[in-house]
């Protein structure tokens, strides 16, 4: 007799779907086991428990494991996000006590310290009697020395010293009148004589300053004010020329001011200030010393060069040493505990606090900012092709901040069926002024950087 089978005679049909009845419960058990991954389930014998209470039970043990593993992955995530938060609280409490302690040096002399911004470059003599402003937005150079009253007539009497007789200031500058005026005796209050005999001891440090300044490096090689100064000749001024372009065309147009002013060490000074002019196209001579950098980051990234030059002229007007409240640092204006450390994650997939003096190395703020700035791109919008929506989308989110372009734009607005002059007109309506005008400014500034990015 045929398995399975009466004992009427089975034809083929009927003998398969009976041998198939016999051996399906087997099956089903181990295709359970397989589904599930909780092991083999043996078919019920008479008397035994439910095999699907026990797989439940399986199932919910790996269950309650899985959800041990998540919690402590979410409690690993919390602890290394509190560390974080407390190196952050420790880096930033070392700048401020740097920053405090060297505001105090500064104020003993000045009424009061500057800082560095985004658009100028300060820095003091290591005296603190000297100080210089680089304006890189409107391209100007202003050095102050102060010089206590007391060294004013060091001779010994009202005269103006040897080499305040024997150096000339160009004739109808501000220097001349004074000298004009003191060189005759008597002629005017003893203010006059005192304002001039300040000025060899102003003039020095007013040398020295500069001298510092065209000595300073944005990276290796390159010092930052390279061929943005000419002198009346045109001759470009550089660590070699910087002496003679000083004594000859910068100090003579030194201004004293006309009064002294009463440190709060007590001290009666003078200031004294000279300014230079930079080239009319200052700005893009500095782009160019980041030919090395932008470009290749760009490719890197998928990202137009002009685009990331835009930005950085924008963001700093390309002063490496720039530095904002939020705090920001370096040319591409990172935020260390935000786009910094975003990108520094992705490209080195290690979560880590950056401080200043990383970010403003340009070779190191430059590529955290490109990648960053593709961060934005992909996660925002990885599927609208490339082109000016997506720049323009782009420039909104390195401003505005991405979490504000995708609620307040993209859930709101499908992008994809505008142009790009719909896109650009809809970023006009919904963000505020300030990323209005900065969405403009980038737009408008890229085509500045053509030359430059021509292959």
């Amino acid at each position: 007799m045929e398995i399975g089978c009466s004992s009427s005679p089975c034809g083929p049909s009927k003998r398969r779907l009976t041998m198939w009845r016999t051996i399906r419960l087997p099956v089903v058990f181990w295709l359970m086991a397989e589904m599930t991954g909780l092991g083999p389930v043996m078919p019920l014998a008479a008397g035994a428990a439910d095999p699907f209470e026990e797989i439940n039970k399986r199932f919910q043990q790996r269950q309650q494991e899985g959800d041990e593993a998540l919690r402590d992955i979410h409690e690993q995530y919390r602890a290394k996000r509190a560390a974080m938060e407390a190196q952050w609280k420790q880096k930033e409490q070392e700048i401020e006590a740097r920053w405090q302690q060297t505001k105090r040096e500064i104020e003993r002399k000045w009424d009061h310290a500057l800082q560095s911004t985004s658009k100028d470059w300060v820095d003091y003599s290591p005296t603190k009697d000297a100080r210089s402003i680089v304006d890189f937005e409107n391209g100007m150079v202003e050095v102050t020395a102060l010089v206590p009253v007391a060294q004013a007539g060091a001779s010994g009497n009202d005269e103006p010293s040897a080499l305040a007789r024997t150096w000339m200031p160009q004739r109808g500058s501000e220097a001349a009148r004074i000298f004009r005026v003191a060189l005759v005796p008597d002629s005017e209050p003893p203010w006059e004589k005192t304002m001039v005999a300040v000025l060899p001891a102003a003039w020095i440090e007013i040398a020295h300053q500069i001298e510092q300044l065209f000595s300073r490096e944005a990276k290796p090689g390159r010092p930052i004010l390279s061929n943005q100064v000419m002198t009346r000749a045109g001759a470009p001024v550089n660590q070699q020329t910087v002496k003679a372009f000083v004594e000859q065309e910068v100090l003579p147009t030194a201004v004293v001011a006309d009064k002294p002013v009463e440190s709060r060490d007590g001290v009666n000074r003078v200031m004294v200030t000279a300014k230079i002019k930079m080239t009319p196209d200052h700005v893009k001579k500095r782009a160019q010393h980041y030919l090395d950098l932008v470009p290749p980051h760009a490719k890197r990234h998928g990202l137009d060069p002009r685009l990331l030059f835009a930005l950085i002229h924008t963001e700093s007007f390309f002063n490496p040493r720039a530095q904002s409240p939020a705090p920001a640092y370096g040319l591409m204006q990172l935020v260390p505990r935000a786009a910094a450390r975003d990108a520094y994650n992705f490209l080195y997939k290690d979560d880590k606090v950056l401080d200043d003096v990383y970010l403003l190395d340009p070779s190191n703020n430059i590529e955290l900012g490109a990648a960053y700035l593709h961060l934005l791109r992909k996660q925002l919008f990885a599927d609208l092709e490339d082109g000016e929506k997506k720049n323009y989308l782009s420039i909104c989110a390195y401003n505005w901040g991405p979490t504000n372009v995708r609620n307040k734009v993209l859930k709101q607005v499908r992008v994809h069926d505008l142009t790009e002059s719909q896109v650009f007109a809809l970023l006009d309506q919904r963000t505020p002024e300030e990323t209005r005008i900065y969405l403009k400014k980038v737009k408008d500034r890229m085509s500045l950087y053509d030359d430059l990015t021509e292959s």
